[in-house]
């Protein structure tokens, strides 16, 4: 079975596979949940890909507007229902943010997107710039909760739609897997208060992942860091399984060092036998022909033997012996 990445040990290679599953995890999850109805004809796959694109989409219109980043009332309830078909479905929630007014909706969600945003991660960060970070966000988060339907999850949602590299969305299996790094955690079963409190400690520890990703060469965004969380957590939702890939981890690596420790010392060990076994052998061998040439001595002898018993006597030539 092959183990899951940790945050604290995942390597970039890793990520980025991981990452790249995303479209078909993504694709299975959308062709498993239940048809449309009503007047929402759109698919998980399909409003997934309008929500990637939103953040680009606002900043065009910021551009050719001169205006801050803002959100029309429909872009946050299609933001809203993007977040309900991705993960747990939630029926009360969507009626409750269309109780809100237009207006009201609208200069909400706008102010909150128009105040001072969290940095983005760099790699010689320190833990106070995280700190400093969250203050931000949960300013803005604080705004956000005041409507009718919306609470931490659901803001962090439309903050991290248009703010994906800073600000990550508070979803169960990002969640779940970037606390996975803490000790007595209970993994893919682990209860979500969806409180203020959890998205902090979620927030700064998608924030270290980044900088470490980002020490070691590569720009990572908190958007990409709930991907991942997002395609394990589906994943193991769904049975799939993937080997090890890329660069090994820590553990891995060290694993199979003390396999190839263990290895060497079997052959060490076997090596004398074998040394000993081919000197039997040659000794074998040695005493064999010995054996061989006594036996044939022996042999040839008898032969003589009988041959001076049966054969006649020579008669010398009178010639010969002149000669």
């Amino acid at each position: 079975m092959a183990l899951l990445p940790i945050p604290s040990t995942i390597s970039r290679t890793e990520f980025w596979a991981i990452l790249s599953r995303y479209p078909a995890v993504l694709k299975a999850v959308s062709d498993k949940k239940n048809k449309p109805k009503g007047n929402d004809s759109r698919t998980l796959e399909e409003i997934d890909g309008w929500r990637d694109s939103l953040s680009d989409v606002v900043n065009q219109k910021k551009g050719a507007k001169g205006i801050g980043k803002s959100l029309d009332a429909s872009q946050v309830r299609d933001i809203v229902l993007w977040k309900l078909k991705r993960g747990k479905f939630r029926p009360t929630i969507l009626p409750l943010v269309s109780s809100n007014s237009v207006k009201d909706l609208e200069s909400t969600v706008n102010e909150s997107l128009g105040m001072p945003l969290p940095g983005k991660v760099t790699s010689d960060g320190v833990d106070d710039d995280d700190d400093d970070a969250l203050v931000q966000v949960s300013s803005m988060m604080k705004v956000l909760i005041k409507l009718k339907g919306i609470g931490p999850a659901t803001a962090t949602a439309i903050l991290s739609s248009v703010f994906p590299e800073t600000i990550p969305m508070f979803s169960d299996e990002a969640f779940r897997w970037i606390m996975m790094d803490k000790p007595g955690t209970s993994g893919w079963n682990r209860n979500i208060a969806y409180n203020a409190k959890e998205y902090s400690e979620f927030f700064k520890r998608v924030r270290r992942l980044c900088r470490k990703l980002v020490s070691e060469g590569e720009a990572v965004d908190a958007g990409s860091v709930e991907k991942v969380g997002w395609v394990l957590g589906q994943e193991a939702a769904l049975g799939i399984t993937h080997p090890m890939e890329g660069t090994p981890t820590e553990s891995s690596t060290r694993m199979r060092a003390e396999k190839g420790s263990k290895e060497g010392v079997r052959k060490q060990v076997q090596k004398p036998d074998n040394t000993l076994s081919s000197n039997s052998e040659l000794s074998k061998s040695v005493t064999d022909g010995l054996e061989t040439i006594v036996g044939l001595s022996k042999t040839s002898a008898k032969r003589k033997a009988i041959s001076a018993e049966i054969s006649p006597p020579l008669r010398r030539s009178k010639r010969n012996k002149e000669a």
